[in-house]
């Protein structure tokens, strides 16, 4: 198929039926009466109770509404003529609008949103417009209308092309839509001989319609259209609308695409008896229930009657390698708690995950749905591979920790499937396991267009039971996956689902990542300190949740979006975090303080902030506050002072001043504090880092800064790395200044870094008794279509690295050895990644990156994209974040683990009174990772998980306010394990929590309750 086939499909492919097809749309429609239009135009969009009347003005038939996002309200009016039976309202935009009566009832949606091959419209330019009160012989609705663009690009104007009343010739459009059937049919069948006897009952039909007898024309389609399928292969066939919550519009467009989308829905639903609807992120729906009640209602009486089915339990569908595992769970818990309070809906009715269209999918991700109640997989993403086809579309997915979720990919690899006969016939041609007999169909002109509409209605309609296609069996994506679990899958995948293409998300829009890493902590931080506080957090934090969810969405956290969309995420998270940090701040003023009377106002700050005049002339001791999992043992720096913090998890300890190490040193190339002698370059590369046993672990250079070209790729710029940019030549950066010290316990080199277009300030921090090297880096970033990296090739280098994900880690290969392997040359990891050799390993770490390079000797750590589609500026700027290396013993993985953590969660320096561990765990491997109110009564939860990948048992200790006292002869709680929704597992009543038992990477979720 060439790309115009791909793009304009019919008009395309068959240019002479299509002209034979506008030939037969011109009899449908016969116009009787002209109505007269009206606007009010305006940049943003307008309520229509807020809606003055007295703006509108005349509008032509032929003029333009508005530019790219622009609104515009129309106000359409007029008269039935006498005698006209069943008029018909036509109205012709190029754009989407919402129709409206005048008293503001939600009627009907329009759309010509073009969409690669969709199928010519019996309306042509024009669509019916359904639910127009007639009865009275006046013609007056309301129509909201916007233009987001043209398919990718933000081109193009809004159009009206006018609106007329007029009757519908029902035998010429059904005859219209059985020449498409058929037509499409004779295209895409491999059997030669039902082609050629489709093409002549084509061409009787057109003769006889040329010669004006359309039922003669209807009569010659008629065999072929009765012939009965001879296939035992059924699609069951859903009607869906995908809509991204955000892309290449911004939000609060995707509130009007919505109710757009939805009462097009309802009105089908309401006339045809038999089809079904899905729809899948209830962040959309809570839109619907604040702004169209009317219509929500609608909605919810869809649902009870089974008749829209409600896919998938997250929130929004989420990018899922990016998102910590927390948050994951939260997509969860938020959005099935909306659905099972708004609509009722039960367990067994939210067993599907469905994510059609996210980049890639994490090896925990099983375990995640599996304990959130989720024991199904929908997804199509992995049929855009770029370089292997997948192998299977119909499979069991097995997680890192073993928990298994069935999975379908709907063979045609669409989630807006036009639903003609080529889609059908494409599916089947594409389906490895198609001896199964089934598999998902899903329909419908998704983001904008409105799900399915006349087109596909038609359409399915005439292909239910046709020769020469597989049957059509309309069905909820929950029966057939009910149907399906009962049968024998023969494939296992085991895993994470890589996706072979848009590996640039890792990195593209680097701040919504650094913003979403440091929203995440605090969110985190706050839930714990409102335990410790007594607070009840829930009401204070569920919106900001929603929100975070929300910008987690896969077009917004993976940087693939419109510019006004990052701003408006970026505006958000500051938002959040100025009001996170005085929630914060005012739990903390509610512990007890560290002396009675201070005059502190209980604030806090963190150990790695600037100093201020305040914090500069402060009292000491002060006390550090650590709200991770982890002991920690380091210095922090108070005003112009340095002290030293040994604090429990979960626990404050009073800081104790120290003096500057002795065994601090640095020269014109170098840094020393005993543990660690590292050697630069004239470039500042590290050319050499010896610890003190003699080991050198530089290999051939550590921290080379280096701008990769990073050519535009057709058409996913911000999506998609050319995996041939290793090739091309790269520019190291050189360095322009330096300058070295020792601050307290730090020794430290400062290194500028300075060309025309990217200037890099980095500080190297080597600190008394750390092997950890930091390197806090600030970038001023000008570049077009350029990548920085900073590289490394460390000597201890195996042939995997492990990479941290939600709840764990992932083992990948380092080699490239076959095709699969070379498809993964850029990798997603979080807080870090550690390669091992045969005398130890080496692991890389970072605060706000993800994008990876981990082949063939080397570690490569993707800093900064500088796309220019669909967002110009993408990364241009500012950027401040903090990266870091170290060598660690062989097999001493939880050293890794402890770092990343130590980098992330920075201590908070705080006057409440110091107090021992809220809660720990003896083992170093199990990492607890959220400490925070129960869902639901006075409970706490925590959440665990095992952090290495091997099976252990581990004492939870705790001492939380409210569920326990830590000199009570006996637990003054009670202890239950639950899953990831808080509802208890399995048959023990209470779980030990001296002897907790993990699987590899299995998370386990206690909830804690104060005993009567």
């Amino acid at each position: 198929m060439g790309f115009g086939d791909f793009l304009f499909g019919l008009a395309a492919r068959q240019p002479a039926e299509y002209r034979r097809l506008r030939g037969i749309r011109r009899r449908i429609y016969t116009r009787v009466a002209p109505l007269h239009a009206e606007i009010v135009r305006s940049p943003e969009p307008i309520a229509f109770a807020d809606l003055d009347r007295s703006r509108f003005e005349p509008l032509r038939a032929g003029s333009s509404f508005g530019g790219v996002f622009d609104c515009a309200w129309l106000r359409i009016t007029g008269e039935v003529p006498d005698g006209v039976e069943r008029p018909v309202v036509l109205l012709g935009i190029r754009g989407e609008g919402l129709v409206l009566s005048p008293d503001g009832e939600l009627l009907d949606s329009v759309s010509t949103v073009f969409q690669q091959g969709d199928h010519p419209h019996s309306g042509g330019r024009y669509r019916p417009v359904q639910g127009v009160d007639l009865s009275s012989g006046r013609v007056e609705f309301y129509a909201d209308v916007a233009y987001n663009g043209f398919i990718l690009y933000e081109v193009g104007r809004g159009a009206f092309h006018g609106a007329h009343l007029a009757t519908r010739d029902e035998d010429a459009y059904s005859l219209y839509y059985d020449y498409l059937t058929l037509v499409v049919l004779a295209d895409a069948t491999d059997d030669a001989g039902l082609a050629a006897e489709v093409r002549r009952a084509l061409s009787t039909a057109w003769t006889a319609f040329r010669a004006g007898d359309v039922a003669a024309a209807r009569a010659a389609l008629a065999p072929a259209l009765a012939a009965p399928s001879t296939s035992d292969f059924v699609y069951d066939a859903v009607g869906h609308g995908h809509l991204d919550m955000a892309w290449l519009w911004p939000l609060r467009e995707t509130h009007r695409k919505s109710a757009r989308t939805y009462v097009r829905a309802m009105n089908a639903l309401e006339r045809r008896p038999d089809y079904v609807y899905g729809t899948s992120q209830p962040q959309q729906m809570h839109w619907m229930q604040q702004e169209h009640p009317a219509l929500f209602e609608r909605m919810k009486s869809a649902v009870a009657d089974g008749r829209m089915e409600l896919q998938g339990s997250f929130w929004v569908e989420p990018d899922t390698n990016l998102p910590s595992g927390e948050s994951l769970v939260r997509q969860a818990l938020v959005g099935r708690g909306f659905l099972q309070e708004q609509f009722g809906l039960t367990d067994e009715q939210l067993r599907l995950c469905w994510l059609p269209d996210t980049f890639g999918y994490n090896g925990n991700l099983p375990q995640i749905l599996k304990k959130s109640g989720m024991d199904w997989f929908q997804t199509i993403k992995l049929a855009w591979n770029k370089t292997n086809d997948f192998p299977h579309r119909t499979f069991t997915w097995q997680g890192i920790d073993g928990s298994s979720v069935l999975v379908h990919m709907p063979p045609e690899g669409d989630y807006n499937s036009r639903a003609g006969a080529d889609n059908l016939l494409t599916g089947l041609a594409r389906y490895p396991e198609k001896a199964l007999d089934t598999a998902l169909l899903v329909y419908g002109s998704g983001d904008g267009g409105g799900g399915p509409n006349e087109i596909h209605h038609e359409l399915t309609d005439r292909e239910r039971d046709l020769r020469g296609l597989p049957k059509i069996r309309m069905s909820t994506a929950g029966d057939f996956f009910r149907r399906l679990e009962q049968r024998d899958i023969a494939h296992t995948h085991v895993g994470e689902l890589y996706l072979e293409t848009h590996q640039g998300t890792y990195t593209t829009q680097a701040q919504i990542k650094r913003h979403n890493r440091l929203v995440e902590r605090k969110l985190h931080e706050a839930e714990a300190l409102a335990v410790l506080a007594g607070d009840d957090h829930r009401p204070v934090l569920a919106g900001h949740w929603r929100e975070v969810l929300l910008n987690q969405f896969h077009d917004i956290i993976p940087g693939s979006s419109i510019a006004r969309v990052n701003r408006e995420a970026i505006a958000t998270y500051e938002r959040i975090e100025g009001e996170l940090d005085a929630y914060a701040a005012e739990l903390i003023g509610r512990l007890p303080q560290r002396t009675a009377g201070d005059s502190s106002s209980g604030g806090y700050e963190r150990a790695d902030a600037a100093p201020t005049a305040s914090s500069a002339s402060a009292a000491v001791p002060r006390t550090a506050l650590n709200l991770t999992s982890h002991a920690r043992d380091e210095v922090v720096k108070v005003g112009d002072g340095w002290y030293r913090a040994e604090v429990g998890p979960y626990a404050a300890a009073e800081l104790r001043p120290v003096d500057a190490a002795s065994d601090l040193a640095f020269g014109d190339d170098s840094l020393d504090n005993g543990l660690l002698t590292v050697r630069f370059d004239i470039d500042g590369v590290i050319v050499s880092c010896r610890d003190r046993d003699g080991a050198d672990h530089a290999g051939a250079g550590l921290n080379r800064l280096v701008v990769h070209r990073d050519p535009y790729v057709w058409p996913f710029n911000a999506w998609d790395i050319n995996p041939d940019y290793v090739k091309r030549p790269t520019r190291v950066l050189r360095m322009s200044h330096v300058e070295s010290g020792i601050d307290g316990p730090t020794v430290w080199r400062a290194q500028e870094y300075r060309s025309r277009t990217v200037t890099v300030r980095q500080r190297i921090v080597l600190e008394a008794g750390s092997d950890v090297v930091r390197l806090e880096t600030e970038v001023d970033w000008h570049e077009k279509h350029r990548m920085l990296r900073a590289e490394f090739r460390p000597t201890q280098y195996g042939d995997t690295v492990r990479c941290e994900i939600q709840f764990g880690h992932i083992e990948r290969v380092t080699t490239e050895r076959d095709s699969v392997e070379q498809a993964q040359f850029e990798v997603c990891a979080h807080k870090w990644i550690a390669t091992e050799g045969s005398d130890g390993g080496f692991a890389l770490l970072n605060d706000a990156k993800y994008g990876h390079r981990a082949k063939n000797g080397l570690l490569s750590l993707n800093l900064l994209r500088a796309p220019t589609f669909p967002d110009k500026t993408a990364d241009r700027g500012i950027h401040r974040f903090t990266y870091a290396f170290t060598p660690f013993a062989s097999g001493d993985l939880a050293k890794v683990v402890r770092e990343a953590y130590r980098l992330n969660n920075p201590l908070q320096v705080t006057e409440i009174a110091p107090f021992a561990s809220a809660a720990s765990v003896d083992d170093p491997g199990v990492v607890i990772e959220t400490v925070k109110r129960a869902e639901q009564g006075d409970g706490v939860v925590l959440r665990l998980y095992e952090s290495l990948g091997r099976a252990t048992t581990t004492a939870l200790h705790v001492a939380l306010p409210g569920v326990s006292i830590p000199s009570a002869p006996r637990p003054a709680f009670t202890a239950v394990e639950t899953d990831l929704l808080e509802r208890p597992a399995g048959a023990a009543e209470h779980v030990d929590l001296a002897r907790l038992e993990f699987g590899p990477f299995e998370i386990k979720t206690i909830r804690l309750d104060a005993r009567p």
